[in-house]
């Protein structure tokens, strides 16, 4: 037996179960979202032959480590602009290449050659 104007039965209360999942800004992970960026970076600048190379994020700039040896290479045409266009397919609006060589167990932080 039903009410007046109720539905007839449970199935025209039913919620939609295929709703498309959503992410919220909440959820996003800024840490992660930097690290696919520089792993994108990365990914390109592999593709391009530059296997030593590493990418460190600084907001919308990314800043370039290499070993001494290709250092000059990354400032002249034509890989200067190769490297351009694929650091900022990955989303960087600024590309940097620090002058310090890349060594293995290099840090994010700058070195002081005092120290050693």
């Amino acid at each position: 037996m039903t009410a007046p104007g109720a539905p007839a039965s449970n199935d025209a209360m039913t919620l939609p179960t295929d709703l498309p999942d959503v992410p919220s800004d909440a959820s996003s992970d800024p840490v992660a979202d930097e690290a696919v960026q520089v792993e994108a970076a990365e990914s390109e600048l592999r593709r391009l032959g530059l296997e030593e190379i590493r990418v460190r994020h600084h907001g919308d700039l990314a800043r370039l480590e290499a070993p001494h040896a290709d250092l000059a290479s990354l400032a002249a045409e034509p890989l200067r602009g190769e490297v351009l266009r694929a650091v900022r397919s990955a989303g960087f609006r600024s590309v940097a290449v620090d002058l310090e060589a890349v060594t293995d167990g290099a840090t994010d932080g700058p070195t002081d050659p005092r120290d050693g």
